[in-house]
């Protein structure tokens, strides 16, 4: 692999490209840093996955993600009595909703009781489907 600068590429891009037509690899430098690669097109087009492989991949990786959600859900199921960031959210804007969570819960304990009971079933229906869910049923495309 035959490093060249800048410069050199200026002065004699005619057999420079001839060379990495032929097969050669060219390294492009500047002040000792790769800043690319010159190969020939046949080279490219190997180095260059087709279409049909990367959607595959990608398919294969939301796949991971969705058997590690579904590991993480077994493995470490919220306590319904400990909200997290999302309930946390929903309580801030929702204090001035009348049907939302109350600003105090001392101020209205029957709406609260209410509303935590609402989001408590919701958790247990959404764990309930992220471990039932087969992947072989997940539609990515």
């Amino acid at each position: 692999m035959r490093v060249i600068t800048p410069l050199d590429l200026r002065r004699s891009l005619g057999a420079i490209l001839d060379a990495a037509s032929a097969g050669e690899r060219l390294v492009i430098e500047r002040n000792g840093r790769p800043l690319a690669m010159l190969v020939s097109v046949e080279e490219g087009r190997r180095l260059d996955p087709d279409a049909e492989a990367l959607r595959q991949r990608r398919i294969a990786a939301l796949d991971r993600i969705d058997d590690f959600r579904r590991r993480m859900v077994i493995a470490h199921p919220h306590g319904h009595s400990e909200p997290d960031a999302v309930e946390l959210i929903r309580q801030m804007r929702s204090k001035d909703d009348l049907d939302g969570y109350p600003e105090h819960e001392e101020d209205d304990p029957e709406r609260a009781a209410r509303w935590r009971e609402r989001y408590r079933a919701e958790r247990e229906r959404e764990d309930a489907a992220a471990r039932d869910v087969d992947p072989q049923d997940v539609d990515l495309g």
